[in-house]
């Protein structure tokens, strides 16, 4: 999942996207391994999620689950991680943003 999703978005030519409820900023693939040490002083990451990127406005995670294919986020709330799906395929996600 990792190859096709940075090939993608590489292939598209993006950095981040955005729309009226929130922009994304995509991490670069050189520098997911840090992404994954900075979360992993809060939770430990599961090998599962591949982080895509952030929310511009919360810096919260955006990630797939490479296990369900769904766009996800989480957050911290009373020092528990909560995942929302927000989207059920990359497809999705992608499209949602008009690619």
């Amino acid at each position: 999942m990792q190859n096709e999703w940075f090939s993608r978005i590489k292939g598209l030519g993006i950095d981040e996207v955005s729309n009226e409820n929130m922009t994304i900023y995509f991490i670069k693939e050189e520098d997911l391994n840090e992404a994954k040490k900075d979360l992993s002083k809060k939770i430990q990451w599961p090998d599962n999620l591949l982080i895509i990127g952030f929310d511009d406005e919360t810096d919260d995670v955006i990630f797939i689950n490479e296990e369900s294919g769904e766009v996800c986020t989480a957050y911290e709330f009373e020092r528990k991680w909560e995942v929302v799906t927000l989207y059920s395929s990359l497809n999705e996600f992608l499209a949602a943003y008009g690619y």
